[in-house]
Formats: C-alpha cells, sequence, structure tokens
C-alpha cells in the first residue's frame, strides 16, 4: 500500500474508486446518494494547493482505496476532514492511518484545529474520532453530528 497527496490527473482514479464504494459508504461521505462522481466534483476533489486544501490517496495495485482530506472551514485556522475507505478496505485500520496522516499533513501546514460532520449513524467514523482526536465540542443536529477536534499526540 502507498499513501501520497492527490495530484490532478488523479481524477479518473477518483472517479473508478468512487464506483466501486457501495451505496451506504457514498452517503456516510457525502450525506446524500450519488450515483457517479460528476466530472466536476472529481476535478474539484484532486486539484488541491497542498497547504490550505490536501487530500491522500491510498492505493493498492495501481488503484484508489482510501482517500482523506482537509479542507477550509468559514473559522479561519480551523479545516473540515473528511474520509472515505472502500467498503472492502474497511476494519482492517486504512481510515485510521489515512486520519492520523491527512491530521500530521495539516500540521506541518499550520492548521491544529479540525471540524468533522458525520452522519450520527455511521458508527465507525465516531469510534475512530473518539478514540484518534482530542475532541473539544460536539453538537448533533438533524442526525448530523459535528465534531472539533485537535490531533491526539
Amino acid at each position: 500500500m502507498l499513501i501520497r497527496p492527490i495530484r490532478p490527473q488523479d481524477e479518473k482514479l477518483l472517479r473508478e474508486a468512487f464506483r466501486r464504494l457501495t451505496p451506504e459508504s457514498v452517503y456516510q461521505r457525502f450525506f446524500g446518494s450519488l450515483r457517479e462522481l460528476p466530472a466536476q466534483m472529481a476535478r474539484h476533489l484532486a486539484n488541491v494547493d497542498y497547504v490550505q486544501r490536501l487530500a491522500l490517496v491510498a492505493e493498492h495495485d495501481n488503484k484508489a482505496i482510501g482517500v482523506a482530506r482537509y479542507e477550509p472551514t468559514d473559522d479561519p485556522g480551523t479545516a473540515e476532514v473528511a474520509l472515505a475507505v472502500l467498503d472492502a478496505w474497511q476494519e482492517r485500520g486504512l481510515g485510521r492511518i489515512l486520519l492520523r496522516e491527512i491530521l500530521r499533513a495539516a500540521e506541518e501546514n499550520g492548521i491544529h484545529r479540525f471540524r468533522a460532520d458525520v452522519l450520527s449513524e455511521n458508527a465507525r467514523m465516531l469510534r475512530l474520532l473518539a478514540t484518534e482526536a482530542d475532541i473539544q465540542t460536539r453538537r448533533t443536529e438533524s442526525g448530523i453530528t459535528t465534531f472539533f477536534f485537535t490531533r491526539r499526540g
């Protein structure tokens, strides 16, 4: 397995990985159902500035098996974190590795406070944040739990 920063030419890789996600995993990541990752969205997700916006891709056999990213929020100094791991790779520790790596990369870029919006039914992500993050606040509204946290360490 290789973990590396995303590249603009990874649009196709992202779209192929998206097709291998179950509808449940798509819903948990995007909070809605999408049959396909639109080309415009793939372009946006694959093009980052590597400082304020960054994504890390986990690859196996030249195929994406997971992606972690952070994006700026309206709150200066706080980045939103999101993860997606292909279903066949879930429950193997890949999400934990990706979360640790994206938080470490953000801190190297001067970002130390994070936010994550998680569906309240997404037990895996709730557990992951509970064990890997120092949570300052959390609030649940309309089935979405928003966490503000720092990297545990």
